[in-house]
């Protein structure tokens, strides 16, 4: 099943702004295939602090324990979607 997730945080949160939260929240990504998710394509939109991540996984228990560790980095909006032929 397709997701796509869109990641929001504030100035405040920003990674930026944390450089430790950086290298943490690339690692999440970086074992993001050991729960099951396959990362199709990463987006973002830097002035708006908004980052767009089409993924793959069998079930939203993966993406649960997937994106867990960096939680409380910000907001995750979580989208099933489907490619259009």
């Amino acid at each position: 099943m397709l997701f796509m997730i869109t990641c929001k945080h504030d100035y405040s949160t920003c990674q930026a702004n944390h450089p430790e939260n950086n290298q943490h929240y690339r690692d999440t990504f970086s074992k993001l295939g050991d729960h099951g998710i396959k990362v199709h394509a990463m987006y973002s939109n830097r002035l708006e602090h908004t980052q767009f991540v089409v993924c793959e996984a069998e079930s939203m228990e993966q993406l649960d324990a997937g994106f867990s560790p960096i939680l409380d980095y910000g907001n995750f909006e979580v989208t099933p979607v489907m490619e259009r032929k």
